[in-house]
């Protein structure tokens, strides 16, 4: 081997140690995963934390169903209050607020069971209007106690 490639060997193993530091060629970098695992935290933090916090407590059932997430949710709070996809909605508005809803032709009701069958008759009443045809009422399960 000459020197001239002796010499350029040396320099890039120089340069190398002092760039690199004395890690071994097997030791990989940590910071890409964790910057991973971060974002997934947070991304599972956001995703866990879209569900309404109304105080809604819906009536009991005996039938066991779980409504599809992809339809449009409307809550009913006990004392009339409305939030239509978390958005808080009069009832003079909600006709509007459906309407936008071309494709869907389905409304999940989310009602407090203290909410009178007038004001969800009101509310199917006013769905129907703007061209919604099929209602998922939600319920609770009712745990046999005894």
């Amino acid at each position: 081997m000459s020197r001239k490639n002796r010499r350029r060997s040396t320099s890039y193993d120089d340069l190398r140690q002092r760039i690199v530091g004395n890690k071994g060629k097997q030791e990989e970098n940590m910071i890409p995963m964790i910057n991973v695992v971060f974002l997934l935290l947070l991304y599972f933090m956001v995703a866990g934390s879209i569900q309404s916090n109304h105080d809604v407590v819906p009536p009991y059932s005996t039938k066991i169903a779980e409504p599809p997430p992809h339809i449009p949710r409307l809550t009913v709070s006990q004392t009339g209050e409305m939030w239509f996809e978390n958005r808080k909605i009069k009832m003079v508005d909600l006709k509007e607020g459906l309407s936008r809803l071309s494709s869907q032709k389905k409304l999940r009701i989310h009602a407090d069971a203290k909410v009178d069958a007038l004001t969800i008759s009101k509310i199917m009443d006013i769905s129907a209007e703007a061209g919604i045809i099929q209602f998922v009422l939600v319920t609770q399960r009712k745990v046999n106690t005894g």
